[in-house]
């Protein structure tokens, strides 16, 4: 007859090693989803929103642009009676005596047309 060994029991017996699978990242649920695309959404109206008061302080930009009146609707203020030697910008200076005024002579030019200036004549003022 043959002996057969056995390994003796050890201390550690019966206890097991509990292996912890990796963390695995969980899909947001569809609820998640919408309302972070609802935040970037409120978020970037609010960014353009800032913006435009920002340039606004500024003095402007294409965001601040006044708009355009209706055609029809937009009277003219005033008329200014051209004199003998006037140009545009001269006229525009006594219109605006401060600040920039190349707005006011492209004004006076659109509204007037490409004719010379005659003494005489009546312009709208913008």
């Amino acid at each position: 007859m043959t002996a057969i060994a056995y390994p003796s029991p050890s201390p550690q017996r019966g206890r097991h090693l509990r292996l912890v699978p990796p963390p695995t990242r969980r899909r947001p649920r569809r609820a998640v989803y919408w309302r972070r695309r609802v935040v970037v959404l409120v978020a970037a109206i609010a960014f353009v929103f800032v913006a435009r008061a920002a340039l606004g302080a500024f003095g402007g930009g294409p965001l601040t642009a006044p708009e355009a009146p209706a055609s029809g609707s937009a009277r003219p203020a005033a008329t200014y009676v051209v004199r003998p030697g006037d140009t545009w910008w001269r006229i525009a200076r006594a219109l605006r005596p401060t600040g920039d005024i190349r707005a006011t002579v492209d004004q006076l030019v659109a509204a007037h047309g490409t004719r010379p200036l005659q003494a005489g004549e009546r312009i709208a003022v913008p």
